[in-house]
């Protein structure tokens, strides 16, 4: 029972977040927790990037991450760039850094204290992930995150960048007929 209501409750936010997957993606600048400036019509020169709005205080947030680190692990030598985005306020952004470093993740961290970028993607509401092709079209949006999530993603990578990470299988063919064995 509780599933469906949280489905229903985070098509509702969808619905009214503005931004759907087949949208071009507005673009923005930030800094990163090291100063370092992120600009994403730059980063999508390079390839499609990821990007994960989340804050300090947000439980499904953190539940997502180690998710978004090894999916970072996997897809960065496909081209694959993950910018996860903290909204987190003056207040709490200087726990930002310390909990990053702490935890070891290794994707580029902004910050958006104002929500002026969250807000381009319509609303306020995290956790939001977003997959945005090379050439800027939105073609994953997820709004909230449970268990699993990190699957469908996954999925949508495989799609955008191609075949599986670390396939090993490989076209079998028919043994060769040799009439001497």
């Amino acid at each position: 029972m509780q599933r469906p209501l949280l489905w229903i409750l985070t098509t509702i936010l969808i619905a009214s977040s503005g931004l759907y997957a087949g949208q071009r993606a507005p673009d923005f600048t930030l800094l990163s927790i090291d100063g370092d400036k992120f600009k994403l019509s730059e980063r999508l020169e390079k390839g499609p990037v990821l990007i994960d709005f989340w804050a300090t205080w947000c439980k499904p947030c953190l539940q997502a991450m180690p998710h978004l680190d090894r999916i970072t692990g996997l897809y960065a030598e496909r081209g694959l760039q993950v910018a996860s985005i903290s909204i987190d306020n003056p207040r709490s952004r200087s726990k930002v850094k310390p909990f990053i470093r702490c935890s070891g993740y290794s994707f580029e961290v902004l910050l958006d204290g104002d929500m002026e970028a969250r807000r381009l993607f319509g609303g306020t509401n995290i956790p939001l992930t977003l997959l945005i092709s090379g050439s800027g079209e939105v073609v994953y949006q997820r709004l909230g995150y449970v268990p699993g999530d990190e699957n469908t993603l996954i999925q949508e990578i495989e799609k955008l960048l191609g075949s599986v990470p670390g396939d090993t299988s490989t076209t079998e063919t028919e043994p060769s007929e040799d009439p001497s064995q």
